[in-house]
């Protein structure tokens, strides 16, 4: 959806053949990707979710980790899950992803990186401002951003 191309599993083989290609980041959504690459190109291959909300199954099929918008915001908790995924601890890990759900939603409330850099601006790393065509945060999704950040102890 971000690049309008979308490369076939065999295309990626082909690709991982080549000496400077070493995984690739998925943000398709479609979990049987996972599947599919592991199975064609094996344990090797790296493959990172591009959507933070489906890391906890993407991670269970065979990925290695996210190209995270949430970690920008709350890194310790995207860290600390990760590394439980990675361990193969995904009781543990499950509870994480959980309470991170409700920070994957909100910072897509609005486009990217938008929320991301209102919640950095709260916790006092920067200011909100964006450029243009972006603008700031609508406050209906300011009040939103603020109460997930609020739950997870970041302000």
């Amino acid at each position: 959806g971000r690049s309008v191309v979308d490369m076939s599993v065999d295309t990626m083989a082909r690709c991982f053949k080549l000496k400077n290609i070493i995984g690739v980041k998925d943000a398709t959504g479609d979990l049987t990707r996972v599947i599919d690459h592991k199975k064609k190109l094996g344990d090797d291959f790296i493959m990172l979710s591009g959507n933070d909300e489906n890391t906890y199954e993407f991670n269970k099929l065979g990925g290695v980790g996210c190209i995270s918008v949430s970690a920008n915001v709350a890194p310790k908790l995207c860290s600390e899950f990760h590394a439980l995924c990675n361990a193969n601890k995904f009781d543990e890990a499950k509870p994480i992803f959980d309470k991170l759900l409700p920070l994957h939603d909100v910072l897509f409330i609005e486009s990217n990186p938008v929320p991301a850099k209102y919640s950095l601006s709260l916790m006092g790393m920067m200011t909100e401002d964006v450029r243009l065509p972006l603008v700031t945060a609508e406050n209906s999704s300011k009040e939103k951003i603020k109460e997930v950040l609020k739950n997870l102890s970041l302000i």
